[in-house]
C-alpha cells in the first residue's frame, strides 16, 4: 500500500474521515488509542488540558512503523485549540517517516486554531515533506464533497509514489 492514514478519534468523527479517505483512495487505517481511557466528560476535564500543554499520552500502537508507505496522512480531532495527546505521541511514535509526503487534517465542532499548523510543524520536524492540510466540521463529515477536498490532496500523492 503507498498511503497510511494514522487518526486517533474518541467520538468517531475523526475515525469516518480517515475511513472514508482509506476507501477513496485504497489506503492502510492506523488508529491510535489513548490508554488513558477518557470518558467524554473526560475529555474536555483532563483531556483538553493536556492537549492544550502539548503532552503526550500513552498509546497504541506504541511504534506506528510507516518505513513502507510512500505517503502519511494524520488526522487528529480538535481538543482546545491543539492536536490531541495521542497524535502528538504518534507523530513521536513514527518509524520511518524521513522523506515522506504527508498530509494532516482536524476535525471540530468549530474552527481548527492553531492545530493544523502544530501537526505541520511536528511532522515536518521529524522529517516529512507536510503537502497540505484540510480542517472539517462536525457538519462537513456528512457532506461527501467535503472530505472529498482531503482525497483530493492525498490522491495525487498516491500517483507520485507509485
Amino acid at each position: 500500500m503507498a498511503v497510511c492514514i494514522i487518526y486517533h478519534s474518541e467520538t468517531g468523527t475523526t475515525r469516518t474521515v480517515a475511513e472514508q479517505v482509506a476507501a477513496a483512495i485504497d489506503g492502510d487505517l492506523v488508529e491510535v488509542k489513548d490508554l488513558a481511557g477518557y470518558s467524554k466528560v473526560g475529555m474536555y476535564l483532563k483531556g483538553a488540558p493536556r492537549a492544550a500543554q502539548g503532552k503526550k499520552a500513552d498509546i497504541e500502537p506504541a511504534v506506528i512503523d510507516v518505513s513502507g508507505y510512500d505517503t502519511v496522512v494524520v488526522g487528529t480531532p480538535v481538543w482546545a485549540g491543539n492536536p490531541t495527546p495521542a497524535i502528538n505521541a504518534a507523530v513521536a511514535a513514527l518509524a520511518g517517516i524521513e522523506g515522506k509526503s504527508a498530509v494532516v487534517f482536524c476535525t471540530s465542532r468549530g474552527g481548527p486554531r492553531g492545530t493544523l499548523e502544530r501537526m505541520k510543524e511536528m511532522l515536518a520536524d521529524r522529517g516529512a515533506d507536510v503537502r497540505g492540510a484540510v480542517q472539517l466540521t462536525t457538519g462537513d463529515v456528512k457532506k461527501p464533497e467535503a472530505v472529498e477536498a482531503l482525497v483530493d490532496l492525498v490522491r495525487p500523492l498516491v500517483k507520485i509514489g507509485q
